[in-house]
């Protein structure tokens, strides 16, 4: 019987640990995914990967709602992790990427658009 209760125990304090350790890598994952991030740069494809000199109209107020949904560094962190994969898979113009977040007036977005940079740094 005592045996029982121990395995009881140890069974509550292991998924304890569990729901905490997943609980834990949500958090620090960001709310916002790739796939979001992805949606929102489409419209400014022409100006990042192309050969136009502005971005498109549609591009700015799409990159502004991606903005208004970053709330603190998990967020920026996932960002900058979608942004930093999909420049290199994409062949994004890097000096185009950094002149994004400016002409587009966005301020917690702005996360550098590069295939080199450590996103753990970005607070």
């Amino acid at each position: 019987m005592a045996g029982n209760g121990m395995v009881k125990a140890v069974f509550v304090v292991g998924f304890v640990v569990a729901v905490l350790s997943v609980w834990a890598a949500v958090r620090v994952e960001g709310a916002i995914t790739c796939n979001q991030v992805v949606s929102a740069m489409t419209p400014c494809a022409t100006y990042l990967i192309g050969n136009a000199a502005t971005p498109a109209a549609a591009c700015c107020p799409s990159i502004r709602g991606l903005d208004s949904q970053v709330k603190a560094t998990p967020d920026r962190q996932a960002v900058c992790n979608c942004l930093k994969t999909q420049a290199k898979s994409y062949g994004v113009k890097l000096g185009k990427a950094a002149n994004l977040p400016g002409l587009c007036k966005v301020t917690d977005l702005n996360v550098p658009i590069n295939p080199n940079v450590d996103c753990s740094k970005v607070h």
